[in-house]
């Protein structure tokens, strides 16, 4: 099975060989990477809440990216994807999520419950550009904030460790400069909202929690910042069919100790019961914070610490909190979870990472350890692996899981990778 899965990959590798030697010829920049992957995970031989007690995960993705500077103020940029993928897992959440999205394009070549495969364009868009605004239409990827484990003003597309391309939403963005130290951001998307029924929460086939929404609404984001004896501040303002959002942004240095606070608050004003036997609100008024402090060593090891305050965590009601972080408004299960960052240069072509997360009302943690070696100037070999360790779900079954700890519930995971760049 292995090897019938793992040449599929090399064959779609083989397609995108041509658009190397193509973008040698063109005026037009192009670039991009093609990866492969094996995934490993140890459900550590326990149902109901995994179906076996291990699975593996196949991978292929390709990521053609074209670019262009050649007019005048306007530039665009496109990424086109072409991904495979096999797995036997039956439960968790997978796929594209699309609530960001006005239109998929993209199409499935194969999608059942082994294996898929879809192209999809990930980003088209046009930047037109003056002295001191920047206006981007179509799709893009918007980022802003600083935390690297809990980024409380990063709302657009999905955000994972270790990820090199975050994913493009459709929307129109303006950045404004009115000096060298100030400006402003707006963002405008569609989005997915809430149905008014409650019926937000989906029991699928694969054994997941889905947000599912019938009707779309505006998404409004404006966040101003200013540069004030080298400490940088920033105010946000965020409209979302769940409510009014608002954040306050630090970020400086004591010394050569880089240290960053993020704070948000949101007013719920649309305050959904939680499905079933559930009780309690799956919207309410909450409030975050994030606290980190970043350090670099002379021998080239940096190290970073957060710590989150989730004020939509319920540590006495997992389950709740669970459904709360499967629907995406949820940073964690637990009220207060600290993150560890270590990232050592062994030489120039060899990087261990090393990152942890401790629930401290449930007493569980997760650690992921991470080698990325530079086999040539363009290609990567990353080994890497995820240790779980807390009290396991108790329930019955899937739909009850009865959640004991925050990191518990997750399966450990084993992989490694191939990252070819061009």
């Amino acid at each position: 099975m292995f090897l019938k899965k793992f040449i599929k990959n090399i064959l779609i590798i083989i397609i995108f060989i041509p658009i190397k030697l193509f973008a040698q010829e063109s005026l037009v920049n192009f670039s991009g990477n093609i990866q492969t992957g094996y995934n490993y995970y140890d459900n550590y031989s326990f149902a109901p809440y995994f179906d076996k007690d291990t699975n593996e995960e196949y991978s292929a993705i390709a990521r053609i990216i074209i670019e262009s500077n050649n007019y005048d103020n306007f530039s665009y940029e496109m990424h086109a994807l072409q991904t495979y993928n096999y797995t036997d897992i039956k439960t968790g959440v997978s796929g594209r999520s699309l609530s960001m999205l006005s239109a998929d394009l993209g199409e499935d070549r194969i999608n059942n419950n082994d294996e898929s495969a879809h192209y999809y364009i990930d980003r088209a868009n046009v930047k037109f550009t003056t002295k001191d605004l920047d206006i981007y239409l179509g799709r893009l990827a918007v980022s802003f904030g600083k935390p690297q484990f809990w980024n409380l003003f990063d709302y657009y597309g999905s955000s994972y460790l270790n990820q090199d391309f975050k994913s493009g939403i459709d929307a129109v963005r303006i950045d404004k400069s009115f000096t060298n130290f100030s400006g402003a951001n707006i963002v405008v998307n569609k989005i997915k909202k809430y149905n008014e029924s409650g019926s937000y929460l989906e029991n699928t086939l694969t054994q997941s929690y889905q947000r599912i929404g019938l009707e779309r609404e505006v998404g409004f984001l404006l966040r101003g910042y200013m540069t004030i004896n080298d400490t940088d501040y920033a105010l946000l303002y965020k409209s979302e069919p769940e409510g009014h959002l608002v954040g306050f942004e630090v970020d400086g240095e004591i010394g050569s100790v880089n240290i960053y606070n993020e704070i948000t608050y949101l007013l719920a004003t649309d305050k959904i019961l939680m499905p079933g036997s559930y009780q309690g609100n799956l919207l309410k008024n909450y409030f975050m914070n994030v606290l980190g402090i970043n350090y670099r060593f002379k021998n080239n090891l940096q190290i970073t610490v957060e710590h989150l305050f989730n004020g939509l965590g319920d540590s006495s009601n997992l389950d709740a909190s669970n459904i709360r972080y499967k629907n995406g408004l949820n940073k964690s299960l637990n009220e207060h979870v600290t993150g560890i960052s270590l990232n050592y240069e062994f030489n120039p072509l060899l990087i261990g990472k090393y990152d942890s997360k401790i629930a401290w009302q449930d007493s569980s943690h997760q650690h992921n350890i991470t080698l990325i070696k530079s086999i040539t100037d363009n290609l990567d070999f990353i080994l890497g692996s995820q240790i779980n360790i807390g009290d396991r779900p108790s329930g019955s079954n899937w739909q009850n899981p009865n959640i004991q700890s925050e990191f518990g519930r997750q399966n450990n995971k084993y992989f490694f990778q191939l990252k070819s760049y061009f």
